[in-house]
């Protein structure tokens, strides 16, 4: 009968522990209109990068140039916000973008009234593509490429390369096989300006092939593999 008790006693509390807190419905318009001189980071290399290092590097002079008139603080899971003086000081480091931290690239965008943790989870690149006959370097042919790639903004057509915003979370696209106005099929190969550091094996920035999971769960695969071609075979003998 105690045991019954206790059983319905810790099932109480972990309902209490579960339930819903009803936040009141507040005047936040004054804290919205500080935000609009703000900016939220995301870190998508979790394990070796130190928020606090981030914040306090980057307003430095030599990579963003606003120190004393931006503020920085860790809001936790990887993310992190920075209040500016000034809208020509948040426009100045939005121009650096991408964004890196010891080569690693985060994402970095206006505040925004967003509920979430995946927020910002958006990069800009320059990106030059390779394989697009010469006669058809226009910006229809480039803007096309934002339905594999990502929302394509600037194009220099030209020398052939275009900005797209890649969303961070997901695998970086190489390459494709693109069908020209004659027909031909053609291979294309894109390369990022200033992406330094991903992994080789699965395209996420998150990590490098060293620590893919991915790489991980194939090794393991294929070790099973040969262990079960050893079994079989010593059976047969």
């Amino acid at each position: 009968m105690s045991q019954t008790l206790e059983s319905s006693e810790k099932n109480k509390q972990l309902l209490e522990e579960d339930e819903v807190v009803i936040l009141p419905d507040v005047d936040n318009s004054e804290l919205i209109t500080r935000y609009n001189l703000s900016l939220v980071g995301r870190i998508f290399n979790k394990e070796r990068r130190n928020v606090e290092a981030l914040i306090a590097l980057l307003p430095r002079h030599s990579i963003w140039d606003v120190e004393g008139r931006a503020r920085g603080v860790d809001l936790g899971n990887h993310r992190f916000q920075f209040d500016f003086d000034s809208e020509a000081d948040l426009l100045k480091v939005l121009g650096k973008r991408p964004c890196h931290f010891n080569k690693w690239s985060f994402a970095l965008e206006r505040w925004a009234p967003h509920v979430g943790d995946s927020f910002p989870n958006t990069i800009t690149f320059w990106v030059c593509a390779t394989g697009i006959p010469t006669h058809y370097w226009m910006d229809p042919i480039f803007r096309t490429l934002e339905k594999r790639l990502g929302l394509v903004g600037k194009i220099d057509a030209k020398a052939a390369k275009f900005q797209v915003e890649i969303n961070g979370d997901q695998p970086l696209k190489f390459s494709l096989r693109a069908q020209i106005p004659s027909g031909e099929i053609v291979p294309v190969s894109f390369e990022y300006v200033n992406l330094f550091r991903w992994c080789h094996n699965c395209h996420l920035i998150s990590h490098e092939a060293e620590n893919c999971q991915k790489k991980e769960n194939r090794y393991c695969w294929l070790k099973k593999q040969v262990e079960s071609r050893v079994v079989s075979s010593a059976r047969k003998t």
